[in-house]
């Protein structure tokens, strides 16, 4: 599987497409194991260190925290809640089937079905 350049990692981190030649890693990076991982280290990750700035702010260090948990909380929650639709979106961005996004939720679905079946656990 060829991985993309850094400038190509760049620019699809920012969301754009990348060449066809590297569709299996972008089916890797959105469907693959650790995909939910890592959509939220890139969202997360330099949204808390713009969130940080909270803290510069004049004031007690409990109405910061307090201030910098009020919008991280729902911030994270659309996060997760959205993952779904960034990724599906991403799919379809790059020519790709949409459909790819359930294949582990199917593919777990039969594994406990197998288990339940057979009493293997």
């Amino acid at each position: 599987m060829r991985t993309p350049t850094i400038g190509q990692r760049i620019a699809y981190d920012l969301g754009r497409e990348l060449p066809a030649e590297l569709h299996e890693w972008v089916i890797h990076d959105l469907v693959g194991h650790g995909a939910m991982e890592r959509y939220l280290v890139r969202f997360l990750v330099p949204t808390i260190a713009l969130l940080a700035l909270v803290l510069l702010l004049p004031g007690p260090l409990g109405l910061k925290v307090g201030m910098f948990v009020m919008m991280l909380v729902p911030l994270a929650f659309f996060v997760v809640s959205l993952s779904y639709v960034w990724r599906r979106f991403r799919m379809i961005q790059h020519g790709l089937d949409p459909d790819w996004i359930n294949h582990n939720k199917v593919r777990e679905h039969d594994r406990v079905k197998y288990q339940m079946q057979h009493g293997h656990r």
